[in-house]
């Protein structure tokens, strides 16, 4: 025939070739499998060193431990995946063949056999095989049950355990007997059996595997939802709080008061004098504008952190002073310059963070270049050649022409101090095989012919921690917020890292990028779905030498045990840090984020009460954003954690936590907040809850800043800072526990509308239960929040007169309140309401206490609402 003829010419063609060929086809082919298997890695190391380390926990539905579904599934998926993705090329390429050399004869009659039996062979065990992995594949996914969405919660449901699992065990044997039945096929005639049972396994599939669990989710669990649930929102529960640490978290049941006392307020002095009046973004524009010195240095980031200040341990906002050869002047701007001359940064500048100079501006404590004050930097470790800031690929340190270490001296302002770096960061570059390979690396041939090189020049890449620390541990997670620290007179970078995976069983998973706030430095964000998170890593940057040191934060993780089976020797025990570096760690931010938004849900463990969703939380609303005159911003925008050095309820002494407070999901009270502690030591990491009786309404962060905008003293006094076309900024709303009272502060800064003018901190705002002080200072505004009494509505002086004139005039008083009140009920605004209650009874506790003075009785308890 034709066809026959068209074949027999292509063989006869081809067939010379075929040698030649054939090897090259194989080797294209296993290039591109094996660079697809390449970026399997993490997977296959997990897989590879993960034998005899156990989470603890079984899951308990197939009685696995967790290392089974993190270590050793996702690899075995791939196995799998990658196996039936090749045995079907396999089939599809041999059957080609055999059709291109006459095994297969689709137009053969009679009785000439359109397959060969050898063919028939061939493709029967092919066949086979490619079923037996289809078996193991469906063996495979009733692992990944346990972490199904189907449910009300993540994990196994009702429907996957008795429906979906069944369907699944029933397919793997259907899978297993067509295997068998292709094998016995080799001394049958005909393909009819093998071919009727794989049909019969494409309608089981659809049936049992499909069709049959959206019935018994229809009309079996959708009628009677929390009834067929309910066993498993609660394994959820567990699981959820033991993968994100939530069972780790103490709670407290604590009355809040209505108002904090000036005693205790003196007995939290260590408190008071260490709350942070300064935002970092809007502290960083003062040190850019009073500490930059010179145009070539910039300021990326100011921290949080402690230090002894005068002996004293206080809450200091610290900045690193970095390089940025973008900024060199315009006609300094040459290829010496950038790589040899402006090669590194020079000192930091840190300031108390409650407190400010008479002007507004920052309380300096670390300043100027060499910078001088506490804490003290000192020698090579004032020196940052690593750090935030990375303008150029390369700096090369040790040539023929100094560097600059800093302008200005004494006696002369122009005077240039130069250095010659003495450390042992970098690459030797002096051969000329080196500079000509690193030349070809950056196109760069000035390497390769400048004259400024000599034998022991060394060549500095990476110098940005973003893209340094990553690409040692690109299996680490990484917090938006590394930041710098002052250790033993030298600065070094803290990043904290995590081990995270979206495999633990039954765990809720939760989209990092809904819940982590972008950073505010260039670190990488966090995304991505995870169900399981660590801190198991604080990773060590020494900003002159550029050397790294990842220690084990958290020993007790599995995955980091895993990894330092893979990576033996790139791991330090935490126990090796040095006393001065266990100071300046901390609790996370980004993963306390994660943990307080799982705790909102999560603090649920009655599995009724959680589908119910009764008494779930959220994380208040940031009342500043958008406050400012003449922003739009519309979009809600979560409150921050944020850092204090402060006394927890029941303490003896301060600690340095993270706080995050918690309202009712939904409603803009406050209902809870959570304090993480960062001292080192037993305590680090210990999480607390303080939680407001049920029925007790504390007013929250919204609440409270509308209450401030409503205030006319404070409308008068920011009417007053905007003259001039000057813009009012506001710093960070903080909520600052005081045992059992609440103080909520907020400062306040102007900029003017002159030129490069930097906000100055202007007022502060302290609301101390129902009343709003104002300030020029924090102590100011403490003051005038705990002095005087309730003001009437109507700016009315307190009652004078005769004493029943004064009863009669407070009872009338808090009759008026009480109408107030009522009207703001009915209008729905619960924020007033709640202040004319307050209002009410504060009048009627006078009226009682006269009226007891008048008659020599006990004073009466006062009306309640």
């Amino acid at each position: 025939t034709l066809e026959q003829e068209i074949l027999e010419r292509y063989r006869m063609a081809a067939e010379p070739y075929l040698r030649l060929l054939l090897p090259a086809f194989s080797a294209l082919i296993a290039f591109f499998v094996g660079l697809a298997v390449t970026g399997r890695w993490e997977e296959f190391l997990l897989w590879r060193h993960s034998s005899g380390v156990s989470f603890g926990f079984r899951d308990p539905v197939l009685g696995r431990d967790a290392a089974f579904y993190v270590f050793r599934l996702p690899w075995l998926e791939f196995v799998q995946g990658w196996l039936f993705s090749a045995l079907v090329g396999i089939t599809v390429i041999t059957a080609f063949g055999h059709y291109l050399w006459g095994g297969i004869r689709p137009q053969a009659t009679g009785a000439v056999e359109k397959v060969t039996p050898q063919v028939k062979a061939h493709l029967s065990v092919l066949l086979g095989l490619i079923l037996v992995v289809k078996a193991w594949g469906y063996h495979l996914g009733t692992f990944d049950l346990l972490t199904s969405p189907r449910g009300v919660v993540a994990g196994a449901s009702f429907t996957d355990v008795k429906a979906q699992l069944p369907a699944l065990r029933i397919l793997i044997f259907i899978a297993a007997a067509c295997a068998v039945l292709f094998f016995v096929n080799i001394r049958l005639r005909g393909w009819a059996l093998p071919v009727i049972a794989v049909g019969l396994l494409a309608l089981v599939s659809v049936v049992a595997g499909a069709i049959y669990p959206a019935f018994v989710q229809r009309f079996r669990v959708a009628p009677q939802e929390l009834q067929r649930e309910r066993p498993y929102i609660a394994r959820n529960i567990e699981a959820t709080r033991a993968a994100f640490g939530l069972d780790r978290i103490t709670t407290q049941q604590r009355s809040a008061s209505s108002r904090v006392t000036a005693a205790q307020i003196a007995e939290n002095a260590g408190t008071i004098s260490n709350i942070r009046l300064w935002r970092p973004e809007v502290l960083r524009e003062d040190y850019e504008g009073l500490q930059r010195i010179r145009q070539y240095y910039a300021f990326s980031d100011v921290d949080v952190d402690r230090y002894p200040i005068g002996g004293t341990r206080r809450l200091v906002m610290l900045s690193a002073r970095e390089i940025s050869q973008a900024q060199i002047p315009a006609g300094g701007n040459t290829w010496q310059n950038r790589h040899l001359f402006y090669t590194h940064g020079f000192g930091a500048v840190a300031s108390v963070a409650s407190a400010a100079t008479p002007e507004g501006a920052p309380q300096f404590t670390l300043r100027d270049i060499p910078p001088t004050g506490e804490p003290p930097l000192e020698g090579d470790g004032q020196r940052i050649y690593y750090g935030e800031i990375s303008d150029v690929p390369f700096v090369v340190v040790r040539t023929g022409t100094d560097e600059l270490d800093y302008q200005g001296t004494p006696t002369n302002d122009q005077e240039q101090v130069t250095y010659r770096y003495t450390g042992t960061g970098g690459i030797p570059i002096g051969g000329l095989l080196e500079r000509a390979l690193f030349a070809w690396r950056f196109r760069d041939v000035n390497l390769l012919i400048s004259g400024l090189m000599q034998d022991d020049s060394r060549i500095m890449i990476y110098r940005s921690i973003y893209e340094r620390v990553p690409r040692a541990a690109p299996f680490l997670r990484f917090d938006g917020d590394p930041y710098a620290a002052i250790v033993d007179g030298r600065l070094v970078w803290i990043w904290d890292a995590y081990t995270t995976t979206d495999r633990y069983p039954y765990s809720q998973p939760v989209a990092l990028e809904d819940v982590v706030a972008p950073p505010q430095s260039g670190a990488p964000p966090l995304v991505g779905e995870v169900n399981y998170i660590r801190n198991s890593v604080k990773v060590v940057v020494d900003a002159f030498d550029g050397s790294m040191t990842y220690y084990v934060a958290d020993p007790a993780d599995p995955v980091i045990q895993v990894w330092q089976r893979a990576f033996p020797g790139m791991f330090t025990p935490l126990t090796e840090a040095p006393s001065e570096l266990l100071e300046h760690f901390r609790y996370p931010e980004n993963l306390f984020q994660i943990q307080a938004y799982q705790y909102a849900t999560y603090h649920v463990t009655d599995p009724e009460v959680f589908y119910g969703k009764q008494d779930f939380w959220a994380v208040p609303v940031d009342p500043t954003q958008g406050a400012e005159e003449g922003t739009t911003t519309t979009t809600p925008v979560p409150m921050r954690p944020y850092y204090l050095l402060m006394r927890l309820p029941g303490d003896t002494r301060e600690r340095f936590v993270l706080i995050q407070p918690f309202t009712p999901q939904g409603r803009q009270n406050m209902v809870a907040w959570l304090a993480a502690s960062s001292d080192p030591g037993e305590d680090y990491g210990t999480i607390l809850a303080y939680q407001f009786p049920t029925g007790q309404n504390v007013e929250g962060p919204e609440q409270v800043f509308a209450r401030i905008n409503q205030d006319l003293r404070f409308s008068s006094e920011r009417t007053l800072l905007s003259r001039g076309g000057s813009k009012v900024l506001f710093g960070d709303f903080l909520v600052i526990p005081i045992d059992d009272g609440l103080l909520y502060v907020q400062p306040v800064y102007v900029r003017s509308a002159q030129t490069n003018a930097i906000p100055e901190l202007k007022r502060v705002v302290v609301v101390n239960g129902s009343r709003v002080g104002i300030g020029t200072t924090l102590e100011q505004a403490l003051q005038d929040s705990l002095s005087g009494e309730v003001v009437p509505p109507g700016g009315e002086q307190p009652p004078t007169g005769s004493v029943e004139q004064q009863i009669r005039t407070l009872l009338e008083e808090a009759a008026a309140h009480f109408e107030a009140a009522d009207a703001a009920l009915r209008a729905g605004d619960l924020a007033t309401y709640q202040r004319e209650i307050d209002a009410a009874r504060e009048a009627v506790a006078r009226a009682n206490e006269l009226a007891a003075g008048l008659t020599g009785a006990s004073p009466a308890p006062s009306p309640t609402a």
